[in-house]
């Protein structure tokens, strides 16, 4: 038992030298190579924090489904008629009526790649191309499209892929009633 213990501390010390030495031989030289090949970075980044957005569902009352597969967003319950923000400032891009799915819907341009939807809504406040804030309401909570209860289904898209809206949701306090 102690022999395995020591062989593999001395093939593990032998592989850190190795490393360690690998790395000094394949060093260039002449430093000032290195630096001429690296080009600097100008591009705008945007950090986004919790901070950066607002409260979607003022008065929610649960969460009734989370991100999963198959299901690419996170159901917020609330009653009927409770506002819906946007979670950022933006654009509305799209909406849709339709009477199984998403219902009533509607989808924000955040820029950077970012979007949202916002679906089964009751009424929808908010027209294609308007700028909207955070501070109005794009619409009320419903039960359209295919759903068994009033909540509001939202969906975080980036880069054209669905992620997990739950680290980027501003939530206040849960209404319990």
């Amino acid at each position: 038992m102690f022999e395995k213990k020591s062989i593999k501390s001395a093939f593990g010390g032998f592989m850190s030298v190795a490393s360690l030495a690998s790395g000094l031989i394949f060093l260039p030289s002449n430093q000032d190579a290195i630096a001429a090949n690296i080009q600097p970075f100008n591009q705008e980044v945007a950090i986004e924090t919790k901070r950066s957005f607002s409260n979607v569902l003022p008065e929610y009352t649960g969460i009734s489904q989370s991100f999963h597969f198959g299901h690419p967003g996170i159901d917020i319950t609330a009653p009927v008629g409770s506002k819906i923000y946007p979670i950022k400032d933006g654009t509305v891009e799209s909406m849709s009526n339709t009477y199984w799915n998403y219902g009533r819907s509607v989808v924000i341009d955040h820029g950077n790649g970012m979007k949202t939807l916002y679906a089964h809504m009751g009424k929808i406040f908010v027209e294609e191309g308007q700028v909207v804030t955070a501070d109005k309401p794009l619409g009320e909570v419903g039960m359209t499209g295919k759903t068994t209860g009033p909540h509001l289904h939202m969906e975080i898209i980036k880069s054209e892929n669905r992620v997990n809206p739950q680290p980027y949701m501003a939530l206040g306090e849960k209404n319990p009633r």
